[in-house]
């Protein structure tokens, strides 16, 4: 479901598949973990297993929130798992890779929008990433797990970033790699592009009903391109 992008005045990003790589990075953390298995499989086979495991764990989650999320029970849930439950990825990595084009996307976008990060990521984590790139300046508001009581795949982070910049909901974007993503933007109000650039599968993104699914973020420039005026 596409509309239009027009009167957009801040975007919001994910980091994980989003900005970062570090969806293969996590996937060669536990290929690594699982080195007991070697004399079973090689590494292709663990690879592929790892991804396999992952994408069907993540499928599930994503599944079941769905369901949730059309019940209209997300304030049951939201009160049975709080912040503390937030996914952590910082134990599997310690440097980041940016994806293909995403330093001269930043570059671009941050002359005509606000810009933000909202991770499930705790703060040092985010900070790490920001910190290796030298993006800081880039971003008016940083958002992490622990920032608000609830993390996506609620409104609440991303919400809480628009009330930062001063920009209603409905002027923000979202964009991220999987439906919990999209899902926190569109409860909140706001515009969502999903990219195909991490764990999420394009019958995912258009499940969720993304506005706009890229397969790379740095195609936002392009798509954008018409607003810069």
């Amino acid at each position: 479901m596409q509309t239009s992008l027009l009167g957009i005045e801040a975007i919001f990003f994910d980091i994980d598949g989003t900005l970062s790589d570090s969806d293969d990075q996590i996937i060669e953390e536990i290929v690594r973990r699982m080195h007991f298995l070697h004399f079973l499989w090689k590494d292709s086979h663990l690879r592929k297993f790892a991804r396999s495991s992952i994408s069907l764990a993540m499928t599930f989650f994503n599944s079941t929130y769905h369901v949730v999320d059309s019940l209209g029970l997300d304030n049951f849930f939201a009160k049975a798992f709080p912040h503390k439950h937030a996914q952590n990825k910082d134990d599997f990595e310690k440097d980041f890779n940016l994806i293909d084009g995403v330093e001269k996307m930043i570059a671009i976008l941050y002359r005509h929008y606000r810009l933000g990060i909202v991770s499930a990521r705790s703060e040092s984590g985010v900070l790490h990433f920001l910190q290796q790139f030298s993006l800081e300046k880039y971003f008016d508001v940083v958002v992490a797990a622990q920032t608000c009581y609830y993390t996506k795949p609620f409104p609440h982070p991303l919400l809480y970033a628009a009330e930062q910049v001063k920009v209603l909901p409905e002027k923000c974007l979202m964009v991220g790699d999987t439906i919990v993503d999209i899902l926190a933007g569109k409860a909140a109000g706001m515009k969502t592009i999903g990219v195909l650039s991490g764990f999420g599968t394009l019958k995912e993104l258009r499940r969720a009903a993304a506005d706009f699914i890229l397969i790379s973020p740095a195609e936002l420039v392009t798509l954008l391109n018409q607003n810069f005026g």
